[in-house]
């Protein structure tokens, strides 16, 4: 493999995470009703491509953006109204 593809190849799963990241931290901060399901669907993304590739950078970048949007899901009352935990003690 040359070091062309060997460089393209390494950066797979990454950008997504770092999307998803933002997107979660802009639904923990703003509206989370926009924000924290859109960065789901993209950490979904980005987690397979990144374990498909085996790209570990990629698969940490992916398990934080799962941490940031499980937690854009609990500070948000409306997304927590919608699956049925808001009257939870």
């Amino acid at each position: 493999m040359s070091e062309a593809q060997q460089v393209a190849k390494q950066g797979t799963g990454m950008v997504a995470g770092i999307i998803a990241c933002v997107l979660a931290v802009l639904g923990i901060l703003f509206l989370g009703t926009i924000f924290v399901p859109i960065a789901a669907i993209v950490a979904l993304i980005g987690t397979i491509i990144a374990v498909k590739n085996k790209n570990w950078a990629g698969i940490g970048a992916n398990i934080l953006a799962w941490v940031l949007t499980i937690v854009g899901l609990f500070t948000s009352p409306v997304l927590m109204g919608i699956i049925g935990l808001s009257a939870a003690r």
